[in-house]
Parts: structure tokens; C-alpha cells; sequence
């Protein structure tokens, strides 16, 4: 691991541009949103189901963030039990949304546009790689715990940090590339051509030189995989058994390793990123809350838990109508677009007590937050186990870490699909 730990002591000018929320948002060609939750409350409290795009609904006509499509009727669902079920009948609300929106050509078919068997089959020799007991074994021996001992050793040697910036960005994209197999120097490069695959604006053929080096890292590493195995999830994946629907079991084809190799990795160097970083704002902003989990360092899965409901790095996900149906009451036209709210469905005060407020002691139960049924996040666990040690390293290693007085405090900003904190200036010591 020492080249690994030799490229996340380097300064990278990189690291600065690729991890910016404001910058993402807007070059996705989206707009910068500071507070979307009064209007999905107030839209919630209205109905569950209403017919319309959620941009449009809350009331930023003309707003075609990344799940809008042109031409297809629309409705959105905003209660907790709306949205639960939208996500748990994948049959009838089903994933295949993503060809439409244009997610499989910019990243090639994988787990996310499946649906039923065929989801079932691709999915089912992956999921072992990331359960809770691979995440805090595997996944934390292997980088976890070197990742995060090598970035706060660098910050706690300086009296103030911008920890989204210095930890939170570096941290997840190292650790699922790393996991992966990926060479050190090809982590960020790598994460450049990722970004370009699903970027509204990108042209035709930046993004097909992307895809290029996409596909070119992957397969490169496959190759080798196959002929000199190693203890990273490449080698797991090559050596992986797929169970046919008729009983015959084959491996994965290349094209089904680089398609969901570039979706977890886009997807485990930016969820967490982001969610860390509003799990450590939400810490910042309720001193209350901070000082529970100082004393209680015990709580940490139920802080970022809470987090997760309380602000979730994805507000929303889509879903193709199927067939007629009704959800709560509302009658859906077969080939309709539904938009799951679940940054609505997560505050719904039918379910929690006080939902707008981060609290870490109240009773945990089931949120949305990662997704819910056949398409639950199949990166949590791992995803969660960075984040306990991360938050764990601040609180030992950082002390009396607090916004710092000189700087402005970051913000939660985005727009309705990736959202996280402007930065996280602290001060310790």
C-alpha cells in the first residue's frame, strides 16, 4: 500500500476541481439550490402523488435538471409511503428509466437499468463483495483504515483544514479505486473521464475519448486480472460465477465487468464524498449533536443513519411506469416518468417526530436514504464502514474541531440529484 499512501501525501490542483459541488452542479448544466426542503414539504403535505416534474412543481419552471425528460408524462411522489413503494415494485416502477434518460449510453448497461432476472443474476455474485461483513473486514484491513490513518495524519500536523476538501473528497475515491485494483496514478485520471461520461453539454466527442479511457483503464486491468490474479475486487469479479435463468453458470463478459466497474466506482467516489461531508456540516452546525457524539462515540452509525434521512446526497430517482397503475390513490399512465422524491419522503412527519431536525438520539428505523427493494445502494455498507472510521479519526485526532471563525461556513448546496457541502473550514486544537 506505500505507492498508494505516497500519491494521498501529494498535493493534486486536481483533487480541488473535480470535488466541487457548485462546479458540478453547474456544469451539469443544472442550477444551484440552497434549500429545497420547505417545497418538497410543503408538496408532500399537499398530496402524495402529484402529476407533474418536480423541478416544475416547485415552481423552477423550465428546469431540466438530470432526470427531466421532454415528451413524457411526468409525476412525482413525495410521501414516505409513496415512495417506498415506487422503489420496492421495481416491475411496475421500474429502472429502465435510465435508457431514456440517456444514463446507459454515457455509462453502459449495468445493475442500475435492470430489472427482475436479469437484475437478480448480474447482482447476485456482486452483492458478496460488499456486505456488512466484507465492508468492515476486507474493504477496512485492506484500505479503509490506511486511507483515512494516512489523510488525517497530513491535516492534524496544521491547525485548521477544509475537511470536505482534504478529507472527504480524497478519501472514497481512494478506497473504491484502490479496492478495485486501480494503479495510483490512474485514480484521478480515471475519475476525470468518469465525470465526463455523465455530464450534460459534454461534447460528442470529449465524451467518446472518455469512454475510450474508461473502457481502456478497465479492460487493461481485467486483462491482467485474468492472467495474474490479485486480492482486489477485479480479481473477484473475473473469477466470479453468473447463474444463467436455464441453470448454466458462465463469468462475467468484459463488457458486464466494465459496466458495473464504472458505475460503483462513479458511484463510491461520489456518494460518500458527499454524504460524509453533510454527515460532519450537520455535526458542525448542532453543537448539541456534537457533543452527544463526543461522549458517545458509540453512536456513530446512527449519526450518519441520520444524516442520510435528514439530507441525503440524492433527492431523487426515477422510475419508468410499466403498466397502468395507482400509487396512493393516483392513477399512473403506462410509460409515464415517476420521480421519487426521497429527500420528501425522508422528512415525512407521518413517520418521524420534529423531521426537519438533525437528531442523533432519536429511534432508528427504515429511511430511504439508501434507496429501498431490489436497487437498495449496494455500496452502504462499505460506503457507511469509511465513514465511521473517517468521523472516528476527526474526533480522536482533531480536537475540539469547530468551524472556523475567519472563513464563511459552508453551505449545503446542489441541485435536486448530488448535493453536499460549498467546503468545511474547522479549526482545532
Amino acid at each position: 500500500m506505500n505507492q498508494y499512501k505516497d500519491v494521498l501525501e501529494r498535493e493534486d490542483p486536481r483533487v480541488s476541481e473535480l470535488f466541487n459541488v457548485e462546479a458540478d452542479t453547474i456544469d451539469s448544466g443544472s442550477i444551484l439550490i440552497e434549500d429545497p426542503f420547505p417545497a418538497l414539504n410543503r408538496l408532500r403535505e399537499e398530496a402524495p402523488v402529484h402529476k407533474g416534474a418536480l423541478g416544475d412543481l416547485m415552481g423552477y419552471e423550465g428546469y431540466h435538471f438530470t432526470n427531466h425528460l421532454e415528451g413524457f408524462p411526468t409525476y412525482s411522489a413525495f410521501t414516505f409511503a409513496a415512495v417506498s413503494k415506487g422503489l420496492i415494485d421495481n416491475k411496475t416502477f421500474s429502472s429502465k428509466a435510465y435508457y431514456h434518460l440517456g444514463t446507459v449510453a454515457g455509462l453502459g448497461e449495468s445493475i442500475l437499468n435492470k430489472s427482475g432476472a436479469d437484475h437478480r443474476m448480474i447482482r447476485g455474485p456482486i452483492q458478496p463483495f460488499f456486505s456488512p461483513a466484507e465492508a468492515q473486514s476486507w474493504w477496512n484491513e485492506k484500505v479503509i483504515v490506511e486511507t483515512v490513518e494516512t489523510l488525517i495524519a497530513k491535516i492534524e500536523k496544521k491547525s485548521s483544514a477544509d475537511l470536505f476538501l482534504e478529507l472527504c473528497a480524497r478519501m472514497p475515491v481512494h478506497v473504491v479505486s484502490a479496492g478495485f485494483g486501480f494503479d495510483p496514478d490512474d485514480i484521478i485520471p480515471f475519475r476525470i473521464a468518469l465525470t465526463q461520461l455523465n455530464r450534460h453539454g459534454i461534447p460528442v466527442e470529449q465524451r467518446a475519448a472518455a469512454m475510450e479511457t474508461v473502457r481502456g483503464m478497465l479492460g487493461r486491468l481485467i486483462t491482467e486480472r485474468r492472467s495474474r490474479p490479485q486480492n482486489d475486487i477485479i480479481t473477484k469479479l473475473v473469477t466470479a460465477e453468473v447463474k444463467e435463468p436455464d441453470g448454466s453458470v458462465r463469468g462475467f463478459t468484459d463488457d458486464e465487468i466494465i459496466g458495473n466497474c464504472t458505475l460503483i466506482v462513479l458511484a463510491g467516489g461520489g456518494t460518500t464524498w458527499r454524504q460524509l461531508g453533510i454527515t460532519l456540516f450537520a455535526l458542525l452546525e448542532n453543537p448539541d449533536q456534537m457533543q452527544l457524539f463526543r461522549e458517545n462515540r458509540a453512536l456513530a452509525p446512527e449519526v450518519i443513519l441520520e444524516s442520510a434521512r435528514w439530507h441525503p446526497t440524492d433527492l431523487i430517482f426515477p422510475r419508468l411506469v410499466e403498466e397502468d397503475a395507482e400509487l396512493e390513490g393516483v392513477a399512473l399512465p403506462k410509460g409515464a416518468m415517476l420521480h421519487l422524491c426521497l429527500g420528501s419522503a425522508n422528512r415525512d412527519p407521518r413517520r418521524w417526530d420534529n423531521p426537519d431536525a438533525f437528531d442523533i438520539t432519536r429511534p432508528v428505523q427504515r429511511s430511504l436514504a439508501f434507496g429501498g427493494g431490489p436497487h437498495s445502494c449496494l455500496g452502504q455498507h462499505v460506503s457507511r464502514q469509511e465513514m465511521v472510521v473517517a468521523m472516528d479519526a476527526v474526533f480522536d485526532r482533531l480536537p475540539n474541531v469547530r468551524w472556523d471563525p475567519d472563513k464563511p461556513k459552508g453551505r449545503l448546496i446542489g441541485d435536486l440529484f448530488a448535493r453536499g457541502p460549498s467546503a468545511l473550514p474547522v479549526v482545532f486544537g
